[in-house]
């Protein structure tokens, strides 16, 4: 937790993260229609689940939806399971993801300042009906808390876009 908390001091302090946030906001997808993270304190218990809604107000139909995560380096193993729910006018749908942290060398993946990374992770295509809300729910599927993931976000981009590739 200790580590966690100086990576979020440094975070805020360093000018090198405005960059960062820049890179990372241009980079994916054009038509954004929600982009939110759910900060973890310190750990995030097996009975924790993230919940993020996303009211449909257009025609379009077809949203691809983004996992992001920002680890820090003290995340203890390489990958992280996820659980992905997300239900919308009588449509449901369960994926489960395996994101890697680290490649198999070690090396943390996706770009970072300091200790801390953010990957994205593809989490499919789907669909919505006008006027309608997304309810997505995002557990993890690992044994016992998940130490060293500071923050979980999800990316909802219109019209079935594809979001940026991999970590």
């Amino acid at each position: 937790m200790k580590i966690i908390e100086k990576v979020r001091k440094e975070r805020i302090l360093k000018p090198s993260n405005l960059l960062l946030a820049l890179m990372l906001m241009f980079a994916a997808c054009d038509d954004v229609r929600l982009h939110t993270f759910h900060e973890l304190q310190g750990e995030w218990a097996a009975t924790d689940t993230l919940r993020y809604e996303y009211f449909n107000p257009t025609k379009d139909t077809d949203f691809a939806v983004e996992l992001q995560l920002r680890c820090a380096s003290s995340y203890p193993v390489r990958e992280l399971w996820l659980r992905v729910e997300c239900a919308s006018a009588g449509r449901h749908s369960v994926d489960t993801l395996c994101c890697e942290i680290f490649d198999s060398l070690g090396r943390q993946q996706g770009p970072g300042v300091g200790l801390l990374h953010q990957t994205s992770h593809d989490a499919g295509l789907h669909y919505m009906q006008p006027d309608d809300t997304a309810r997505i729910k995002v557990t993890h599927l690992m044994d016992g808390p998940v130490k060293g993931v500071a923050d979980v976000g999800i990316k909802v981009c219109g019209r079935g876009r594809r979001l940026s590739s991999g970590n």
